[in-house]
């Protein structure tokens, strides 16, 4: 009189292995990682074909992450790219030595990297990961502030004019020069859909945070800031915590990578990474 029970409950593991197949074959053919570990909410990815490290240089390229230079006592002139659809690791070399002091945007495909060399004007790269070709950039506008990347341009300060990269043509243009008085001190420039925005500080005003924003015609002095937060919701510990690792959010998931953990009084490097997936 069990027997019934029985083939029922058989039934139910065989379509429970049979879903997890299936769920499998679906993950391997979406752009979700096909190498990670489960681990609650955070996956452990394959470990990077990079030697442990803090304080490297992270910034998401389309379908891609990029890790780059670092710190193991020395600046570290490598890196690594992950492909969030084949959840493959790929080896980098590099140029120069990075660390996570210089800064980089993405725009059409395409790394833009500033450099800041002590005492000399920061050098800026470009990188294809495509088919992992850096190119050093060339004629640039002077003073070039730290960039924002919109769709396929870069945008910058420099001097009194935001000027703007096109990826595409390779080629820096001006924006008619921002003369609203006060003079903003501590300048940035975000680009956006909804406009191009120099955020800084008045002379007068020291604490308090304005905007310039262009409307394609004229600049203007934003009388009321609304500062819209740019950090993302917290997603909590990875499951082994580090100092000096790098994050990178890609398409609402966090790509977290090595950093250092502590032994004791022992310092200890990783080459691990993780993602976190909502």
């Amino acid at each position: 009189m069990f027997r019934p029970r029985l083939t029922r409950a058989v039934t139910l593991t065989l379509a429970t292995l049979l879903g997890a197949a299936v769920g499998v074959v679906l993950l391997s053919g979406s752009d979700q990682p096909v190498t990670a570990h489960v681990f609650a909410r955070w996956q452990q990815l394959a470990t990077p074909p990079l030697s442990p490290r803090t304080d490297a240089l992270g910034v998401h390229v389309g379908h891609r992450v990029l890790v780059l230079g670092g710190r193991q006592g020395s600046v570290l002139r490598d890196g690594a790219t992950y492909d969030l659809r084949t959840g493959m690791w790929r080896h980098l070399r590099m140029p120069v030595a990075v660390t996570d002091r210089d800064h980089a945007v993405a725009a059409a495909g395409v790394a833009v990297l500033r450099h800041a060399r002590p005492g000399r004007s920061a050098a800026w790269w470009r990188f294809d990961p495509r088919i992992d070709l850096w190119s050093r950039m060339r004629h640039l506008p002077a003073h070039l502030s730290v960039a924002s990347a919109l769709g396929s341009e870069v945008y910058a300060i420099s001097e009194r004019h935001v000027v703007v990269y096109s990826v595409q043509l390779d080629r820096w243009t001006p924006l008619p020069a921002d003369r609203l008085r006060p003079a903003l001190r501590g300048r940035r420039v975000t680009a956006s859909p909804s406009g191009t925005v120099i955020t800084g500080y008045a002379a007068d005003h020291p604490h308090r945070l304005l905007a310039d924003r262009w409307d394609g015609l004229r600049w203007h002095r934003l009388s009321h800031l609304r500062s819209a937060s740019l950090a993302r919701t917290p997603v909590g510990p990875t499951p082994a915590a580090r100092y000096g690792s790098t994050q990178v959010w890609a398409g609402g998931r966090l790509v977290v990578f090595g950093g250092a953990s502590y032994d004791g009084l022992r310092r200890v490097l990783t080459n691990r990474a993780w993602i976190h997936s909502p």
